[in-house]
């Protein structure tokens, strides 16, 4: 992206930073969830013992699965019923599903529940960060996600950390039961903010569309979440990622023509926009390259406890909530793309960082701490303001589709991540095996935060082109531009 000149200096609005701190609520429990049910997993098992772990780990995949299959659609409904009422909503649903989940007699209950979690998640994870960015400059909507930012590395600095205590000391129902009392805690707290909703968009998208990009996404999601436990190998796995691809196209194809599109045309056709959300999907593959494999070195590699592992993720968690007032700062006055470029290399040295020190043998101060604070910075800067650059642009009116789509992406890209390092790391136990593939899930980092890099600088050469285009195409001052020939 270009620079703007003067941008820093645009004013906030005093109610974008009281929309800023209730939004961001919702993106701590989220994070919370994310990191609480990675390490509750052992504490899961040990309470369903005649339970498969195929079948108990569907308290992910269902969760994944449902959030990433409804987000186009809370997106859309939030730009026409009103963002803080489907925030609201979302949240009111998620803190239900959570306090099921600390209570569930039996699996069927916990995965039924984590259902109800993933569809509230949908609708306020869409609709939080567009009723906060309506309210900022769009010079400024740095600033906006550097507060985002920073709530959601606290919430990834107390996942592992206090909620590994609450495991230990309690049980993991405690800790949904704490989830539960924060959302509902979070509704409670976005009775102060604004709502907002479009002005055009007032009837229901088509309705087939909905459908269809609901089970395209779901179905996406799914083979590539259970892929690793179907087998990548197997036809059900290729089976059911064939069908959702097929589905998309129809979306995209009935979008550009209905009346009513599920997709706003808009979208599909801000070059930029798609480009700088590829590049976070890039950007999510490579990170759970990191987020996924390091806690298995550690544990596994180095025999370090889940609570010790948890706070030496931390550490990174603290670089990167410091780090991203400062680089959004940097981007709101001088630009996105080079310090997005400069993010990239960063985060990819921390992994080739890894690559290079990291033994069987442990090595806190120099193998490991050097890789964890390159990731805190680089990670700050691509994860945060990556975002920020893609909506920029996004008029207030399309803010919830354009997020929620966004949004979407970032979570296939993610669940993607997640199936390609299990891949990479391989079933063996063997400690120098296991760190083989921790190598090469560390080599799939970087080479995506190479891929991420390319795309943001084509992205700001695509909004460059375009303005220029725009200049040239304007009609010259007390002029008036021809009608154009009707043939």
């Amino acid at each position: 992206m270009t620079t703007v000149t003067g941008a820093a200096a645009v004013p906030i609005p005093r109610r974008a930073w009281t929309a800023a701190l209730a939004a961001s609520a919702s993106t701590f429990v989220f994070v919370v969830d994310s990191g609480l049910l990675s390490i509750a997993f052992p504490k899961l098992q040990e309470t369903f013992p005649d339970v498969a772990r195929g079948t108990l780990s569907w308290a992910f995949t269902g969760f994944s699965v449902v959030m990433a299959a409804l987000m186009a659609f809370a997106g859309n409904l939030a730009d026409r019923v009103g963002r803080k009422r489907v925030y609201l909503g979302g949240l009111a649903v998620y803190g239900v599903g959570a306090a099921f989940t600390a209570s569930a007699p039996t699996v069927a209950v916990l995965i039924a529940a984590r259902l109800v979690q993933g569809a509230g998640a949908a609708f306020f994870v869409t609709s939080a960060l567009a009723l906060m960015l309506v309210e900022f400059p769009p010079e400024r909507r740095g600033a906006a996600l550097a507060l985002w930012g920073v709530v959601g590395s606290l919430g990834a600095i107390l996942a592992p950390t206090v909620g590994a205590q609450i495991l230990d000391r309690w049980s993991w129902r405690w800790a949904f039961g704490t989830l539960a009392v924060l959302a509902l805690a979070s509704v409670a707290g976005g009775r102060v903010l604004v709502d907002s909703r479009s002005d055009t968009a007032t009837a229901a998208p088509d309705a087939a569309s909905v459908v269809l990009g609901a089970a395209g996404v779901a179905l996406v999601t799914l083979a590539i979440s259970r892929g690793g436990v179907w087998g990548w190998s197997s036809p059900l796995t290729w089976i059911v990622l064939a069908a959702g691809l097929a589905l998309l196209p129809l979306v995209v194809r009935r979008s550009r023509t209905h009346p009513r599109p599920l997709v706003p045309p808009l979208l599909m056709r801000e070059r930029s926009y798609r480009l700088l959300t590829l590049a976070c999907v890039v950007q999510q593959i490579g990170f759970f390259g990191y987020f996924f494999a390091l806690p298995i070195i550690l544990t596994g590699v180095w025999r370090w406890s889940v609570l010790e592992a948890g706070y030496a993720m931390a550490v990174s968690m603290v670089v990167s909530a410091v780090v991203v007032v400062f680089a959004a700062r940097i981007a709101d006055a001088r630009g996105y793309t080079a310090l997005i470029v400069v993010g990239a290399a960063v985060t990819a040295a921390s992994a080739a960082w890894w690559m290079a020190f990291v033994r069987v043998e442990p090595d806190v101060w120099f193998a490991l701490g050097p890789g964890l604070v390159l990731q805190g910075i680089g990670s700050s800067i691509v994860g945060n303001l990556t975002t920020a650059a893609a909506l920029r642009r996004v008029p207030p009116d399309l803010m919830g589709s354009a997020n929620s789509l966004h949004q979407m992406s970032r979570r296939v890209g993610g669940a993607l991540g997640v199936a390609l390092t299990v891949a990479l790391l391989g079933t063996a136990r063997e400690p120098a095996v296991l760190l083989q593939g921790a190598r090469r899930a560390w080599g799939l980092l970087v080479v995506a935060h190479a891929v991420m890099a390319v795309l943001v600088a084509a992205a700001a050469r695509t909004s460059r082109a375009e303005r220029a285009a725009a200049v040239t195409t304007a009609p010259r001052p007390g002029r008036t531009p021809r009608r154009a020939s009707a043939r």
